[in-house]
């Protein structure tokens, strides 16, 4: 009897799921950190709009663009440092952090990255990286999966945070190394004074100072922000293997 009616509460769950998924699931509270559009919205803003239905995948941001994503045209899902990494570098941000320094970051901040990969209309290769709020990133993680039957690729240490998901795809931290490892990056390393001011490259907020991020090589453009402050921009080149120091001296507004 026990039996039963554990089989019945979760044939329930699995029918709300479906159902939630087939009409719709919207939330406010997301951040964009990089990907398809190049907007002025601030990464750290949680004004975008996330809807998820069992047909298309609707993001706006705050200044009004607009993706629509067909949810079979998604071919996979990411949380975590491992979202970072495949989404960063599939559509070629120009950003890679080390998945140590990412690491770090997150289990000091624990930002909850969330990777949509998928195919566009001429069937190229891009992708989104978006931000969850804690109290919502299980629910979206859940109705992306639903929605578009993809897997989800989660780092070792991130998989406790991501726990009931059934189409998971554990990522081990030996392969991530040896990606990191694998692309030609440079080192660029940023400290402020004031310090802990928020790190962005090319509109994508990274890190706070101090810190150490790998970017692939090419045109790249640093900015540092705190509040209080006017913004440090510097425009740099990067190449494979080289060492950047930059220092922020920030001045009040």
């Amino acid at each position: 009897m026990r039996f039963a009616y554990r089989f019945l509460a979760l044939l329930l769950c699995a029918t709300m799921a479906a159902y939630a998924v087939s009409e719709g699931n919207s939330w406010d509270k997301i951040r964009y950190n990089g990907g398809t559009f190049q907007t002025k919205v601030d990464p750290k803003d949680w004004g975008n709009h996330l809807t998820v239905t069992s047909d298309l995948i609707t993001f706006k941001l705050k200044d009004g663009q607009l993706v629509e994503i067909q949810s079979n045209s998604v071919t996979g899902l990411s949380y975590g440092q491992e979202a970072h990494r495949r989404v960063g570098t599939m559509i070629a941000l120009g950003i890679l952090v080390s998945p140590l320094a990412l690491f770090g970051l997150m289990h000091k901040t624990r930002l909850h990255f969330i990777g949509i990969e998928y195919k566009d209309k001429d069937g190229k290769g891009v992708g989104l990286l978006l931000q969850g709020h804690k109290e919502n990133y299980r629910a979206i993680l859940t109705a992306l999966e639903g929605a578009t039957g993809a897997p989800l690729s989660v780092s070792e240490k991130d998989r406790e945070y991501v726990p009931g998901l059934p189409n998971t795809k554990i990522v081990s931290e030996k392969a991530t190394a040896a990606f990191s490892e694998a692309a030609p990056t440079g080192s660029v390393a940023v400290k402020s004074t004031p310090n802990a001011a928020d790190v962005s490259i090319d509109g994508n907020f990274m890190s706070n100072t101090p810190t150490t991020l790998k970017i692939v090589p090419g045109k790249h453009t640093i900015k540092v922000t705190k509040s209080g402050y006017k913004e440090w921009t510097r425009e740099i080149t990067v190449s494979a293997g080289s060492d950047v120091q930059l220092n922020a001296v920030l001045e009040k507004e």
